[in-house]
């Protein structure tokens, strides 16, 4: 009986992916401005001093929607750099915007699901806060 439960068992997800139109400027930021701002999810710990070129406390929100808050957060405190984790492209593609825009070299994005990152990309004690929305 377990084994027919784990065959059937779906994990956890941080998220419900939602579907939404990309409009042509939220398109074009995710293919010219995730390079600049964006993460790639892989099983393996980040190095915020490599990934944001300084030591700093970092600052995790997860969930960021459309970014606005996070993005006022990063222009408001550039001595604290700033992780966002979403994965509603619409919402990627507007902070991509407003974070260019603001030109935050404190900011970077991860489109993966919350939990895998916070078991595979965060080191052990290294946040100084998460913002949970």
């Amino acid at each position: 009986m377990a084994d027919q439960r784990d065959r059937h068992h779906r994990p956890i997800r941080s998220f419900v992916r939602r579907a939404g139109r990309l409009t042509t400027s939220q398109q074009r930021a995710l293919d010219e401005l995730w390079p600049v701002y964006g993460v790639e999810y892989a099983a393996k710990l980040l190095d915020f001093e490599s990934l944001f070129g300084r030591r700093a406390p970092v600052v995790l929100e997860i969930g960021f929607g459309n970014g606005e808050t996070l993005v006022a957060m990063a222009a408001g405190q550039p001595d604290r750099d700033f992780i966002g984790i979403e994965v509603h492209d619409p919402g990627i593609g507007h902070c991509l915007i407003a974070a260019d825009k603001a030109g935050l070299p404190n900011l970077r994005l991860i489109a993966h699901d919350a939990i895998e990152v916070l078991e595979n990309q965060v080191p052990s004690g290294s946040l100084a806060r998460i913002n949970l929305y």
